[in-house]
């Protein structure tokens, strides 16, 4: 299926609850409390940039903003948004957000529109961190509360964890079976799996998952690999890759794919559309739509619920909001370099200073391992195709 085709399929079921009657809270930054609105009665969409947006209506955004933003204002500028009961924009994760959240509420003020505040750092020695974020939740939790007259319910609550907690385990199998053994699914069609979920999590999109980890995990037995998969899920979650002995006959090349808010479905049909090339290139990607939020840790149970959703929230993998520099890029070597990776290929979203500055960080570990890096410069309505698919296809050329 084509880039296109799966955003339409994933918009489907999100267009039948519309219709249905439900309500819909949009949030932009992948990594929100997705239990909370749930608990609420309401139904969380991430809202993503979209090919073939017009632009021309940016004249309120600052000159930092980046494509992804600017995609983002065209849509509801144009009337593309559905009939949304809020949206929930982030505070402190960078300059281009927390402008377009301000705008936002100037340029539509009939939006319901709320922030949730990020801390810079998920260490502290005191927990410092997970308290303040708690306590956004919370209050978040209120506002919401108070504009909707829909309270806090926990039974929503703990059906919500378990739901998003089916969601990432299955997910999670999936990502490190292909890891093992690239050709056992397609990675673009991981991908929609994860894109179908984040835009309408329900229990039929959860489903789905299920089902097709259950079908991959009977074929990962008979091949004799499903201790191995366990074994890279392990070392991914925990950050230490000393248990991981890959098969020998892997074939090659093996490529990674990093970056900050860039779409996997783009990514997989570039690389589909090539000659001769499939997605069973890719390993593994990085990127926050994908691998940043399918190995982020489901909620614990607690006692305070919005003690266990920040807790959550903090644990999400490669956050430049969330972790230190040094610990990403010990991280990123610990993964090429146990991992057999050849490959890596760093997206940089069109104008986003966070993914320009930790570029040629990234550059840096993977060469300081011998691994050949490639950066891909690329917008939301991929404008320069042509050229992005001539740099990827002669870098895996490079490669072979």
């Amino acid at each position: 299926m084509n880039y296109e085709g799966v955003i339409e399929q994933s918009f489907v079921g999100l267009k039948e609850l519309v219709e249905s009657g439900e309500e819909i809270i949009g949030y932009i930054y992948p990594h929100a409390p997705l239990e909370l609105f749930m608990a609420h009665g309401f139904t969380p969409s991430l809202i993503r940039a979209l090919p073939g947006v017009s632009g021309g209506f940016e004249e309120s955004l600052q000159t930092f903003a980046c494509s992804y933003i600017r995609n983002l204002y065209s849509q509801r500028t144009n009337g593309q948004f559905l009939n949304l009961a809020g949206l929930l924009f982030p505070g402190n994760t960078c300059d281009s957000l927390q402008n377009l959240g301000d705008v936002w509420r100037v340029r539509f003020p009939d939006d319901r529109v709320f922030r949730l505040t990020y801390p810079v750092t998920r260490y502290s020695q005191d927990d410092s961190t997970t308290k303040f974020l708690a306590e956004e939740i919370r209050l978040l939790s209120e506002t919401i509360s108070n504009a909707f007259n829909r309270p806090f319910l926990s039974e929503s609550y703990e059906r919500a964890v378990e739901l998003v907690n089916d969601f990432r385990s299955s997910t999670q199998f999936l990502y490190c079976a292909r890891v093992v053994n690239p050709k056992i699914i397609p990675y673009a069609e991981i991908v929609r799996f994860v894109r179908t979920f984040l835009t309408a999590p329900t229990i039929s999109s959860v489903s789905v998952v299920k089902d097709a980890a259950a079908s991959v995990r009977t074929t990962a037995d008979k091949l004799g690999i499903l201790d191995t998969i366990e074994a890279v899920r392990k070392a991914i979650t925990i950050g230490d890759y000393t248990g991981v002995k890959l098969p020998d006959d892997l074939e090659t090349p093996r490529i990674v794919i990093a970056g900050g808010m860039v779409e996997p479905q783009a990514i997989a049909t570039l690389i589909n559309d090539m000659p001769d090339m499939s997605d069973s290139v890719i390993v593994l990607d990085l990127l926050s739509f994908g691998f940043k939020t399918v190995f982020t840790e489901s909620p614990s149970k607690s006692d305070d619920p919005y003690l266990a959703m920040a807790q959550s929230v903090l644990t999400a993998p490669g956050e430049p909001t969330h972790e230190g520099l040094s610990y990403r890029m010990d991280a990123l070597k610990g993964l090429l370099s146990n991992l057999s990776i050849q490959g890596l290929i760093v997206c940089e979203q069109s104008f986003c200073d966070p993914d320009q500055f930790e570029a040629p960080s990234i550059e840096r570990a993977a060469s300081e391992l011998g691994v050949k890096t490639v950066r891909i410069p690329l917008d939301p309505e991929l404008s320069d195709r042509g050229r992005i698919e001539t740099r990827i296809q002669t870098f895996l050329e490079t490669l072979e």
